[in-house]
């Protein structure tokens, strides 16, 4: 049951968890290690979660499954709802609730340098969930709501199947629809929905930030994932919840990769400068032309 506090007051908190639901940045604290996750084709290794509110995780308790047809994928699919949800209630005058997660993870294609083998082209990130917010009273005036957000930052490690060693790391943020949802009441019902968002990592710009050719292959990145998700409400209530995240990564089956260009022309003159060097090695000298030209005036000589 709510119990009433003055007008004004209910302005100024109702500022107040808005403004501390949307610049929630919380320090990171506990860890969480869900594994290593791997097939024929890739592998996600050290996958951790964590954060100031972790644990309890965010995106467990379920094992997250990996899954390479028709792409290396890892899929997080959380049901336990008092893990991966953040609720207000309306017990409350005045409720902030959130939970902040970041996950990391190790990718790696399958091959070598001598044998080639599989080769990043691309990754992609999704995640979804569902929300509720409820504001019933205009007098005192209800307010609830939640937010969402997520933002990324990758890092090669690995090209062509040997380490690379660059401290460059691209950044993205992922598009959510809705990222935010604000009642004011009076309300009859509370407002439902889900919300989802996605981002795809450009390999062009990662591999223009770390300094790596265009023709050549990433077969090793680090990813890191921060999803933040807020509720706040002033006599009312909010929800919102992740029920799933996937991190697809595409890979094509590559050869062994061509000699660099500098290589390529070393050998090249190389060989230039050795077919000219037999050349020589074949050309009579001065001294040898006249021995010649004195044998064959001797035959002619002796003929006639």
């Amino acid at each position: 049951m709510f119990t009433s506090i003055p007008s004004k007051m209910t302005g100024l908190i109702a500022a107040a968890v808005i403004a501390a639901a949307v610049g929630l940045q919380p320090a990171r604290a506990g860890t969480l290690t869900l594994g290593s996750f791997e097939g024929s084709k890739a592998g996600f290794y050290d996958v951790t979660e964590s954060g100031a509110t972790i644990p309890p995780s965010l995106f467990t308790p379920l094992t997250p499954v990996y899954t390479q047809t028709p792409n290396p994928q890892l899929a997080l699919s959380p049901q336990n709802f008092s893990n991966s949800v953040v609720e207000t209630s309306g017990s409350a005058p005045f409720d902030l609730q959130y939970k902040s997660s970041q996950l990391s993870m190790s990718m790696q294609s399958k091959g070598s340098a001598l044998a080639g083998g599989y080769a990043f082209t691309g990754t992609s990130l999704s995640m979804s969930g569902d929300y509720s917010v409820w504001a019933p009273f205009g007098t005192p005036q209800s307010q609830a709501k939640v937010t969402m957000s997520g933002v990324y930052s990758i890092q090669i490690t690995g090209v062509d199947w040997a380490p690379w060693s660059s401290a460059q790391s691209t950044l993205g943020s992922m598009v959510i629809t809705p990222s935010d949802v604000t009642r004011v009441g009076p309300q009859n019902v509370a407002t439902t929905g889900n919300w989802s968002g996605s981002a795809s990592i450009n390999w062009d710009a990662v591999k223009a930030a770390a300094g790596v050719a265009s023709g050549r292959n990433i077969t090793g990145a680090l990813l890191q994932f921060t999803v933040d998700i807020g509720a706040a409400s002033v006599y009312g209530q909010a929800r919102t919840s992740v029920t799933n995240f996937n991190v697809n990564a595409p890979v094509d089956l590559v050869a062994v990769p061509e000699p660099p260009t500098l290589i390529l022309a070393g050998l090249g003159a190389a060989g230039v400068l050795a077919n000219g060097y037999r050349r020589r090695k074949q050309r009579p000298t001065a001294g040898d032309d006249a021995s010649v030209e004195d044998s064959m005036t001797g035959a002619i000589a002796s003929q006639a």
